[in-house]
């Protein structure tokens, strides 16, 4: 009998464990969107990409410098249209990450926000998607299993006024401080 119990609570936790695992992130500051056709000829298109369910109940920030672009969520991708340009973009979760993007017009380009495990909640990952890397060629497969969102104009602006010194901070740590050597590279030729 005993047995029997042992078998039945572990198939439950396994239960609990691939549902979990398979939940797409939610935040009052996204919301379902319809997937972009393509960028304008004069803006190019950033999708932040997140794959996995694991730490779906974690939303990571994403800034365009002092711009807040949206809230990477599990399961889901937003897509962020900007000038071209080089853009600073910034990732906070339980730690903070950049990734310089020297971006060309009618370009589309892409970048993972991967989850790893914190201290009190999940870091965050940015892996930009450079040509000839393992991602290249997986991308666009990910866009119909994913969720497309977007955020709130109301409530993304109404989050940049909230946290936009926590930013500026950031912003030097990144362009004069010690996170300089730690920004990645995401460059015009890195667009299709």
């Amino acid at each position: 009998m005993k047995r029997y119990r042992r078998i039945a609570i572990v198939t439950v936790m396994v239960s609990v464990f691939l549902m979990v695992m398979g939940c797409a992130g939610r935040s009052g500051y996204m919301a379902p969107a319809t997937p972009a056709a393509g960028p304008a000829p004069d803006k190019a298109l950033v999708y932040f990409m997140r794959p996995s369910g694991y730490g779906y109940a974690i939303n990571f920030q994403i800034w365009d410098s002092d711009h807040f672009a949206g809230l990477s969520q599990a399961k889901s991708y937003f897509v962020y249209e900007c000038n071209p340009g080089t853009h600073l973009f910034i990732g906070i979760a339980e730690n903070k990450v950049a990734i310089q993007a020297d971006l060309a017009a009618g370009k589309s380009y892409y970048v993972g926000t991967n989850v790893r495990t914190g201290w009190a909640k999940a870091r965050m990952q940015f892996t930009p998607v450079t040509r000839g890397s393992e991602l290249w060629d997986k991308v666009e497969g990910y866009k119909p299993l994913l969720h497309c969102i977007a955020a709130k104009e109301e409530w993304r602006a109404k989050w940049e006024a909230a946290k936009k010194q926590e930013v500026l901070k950031l912003i030097d740590y990144f362009t004069n401080g010690a996170g300089k050597a730690a920004v990645l590279k995401l460059s015009k030729e890195d667009g299709r």
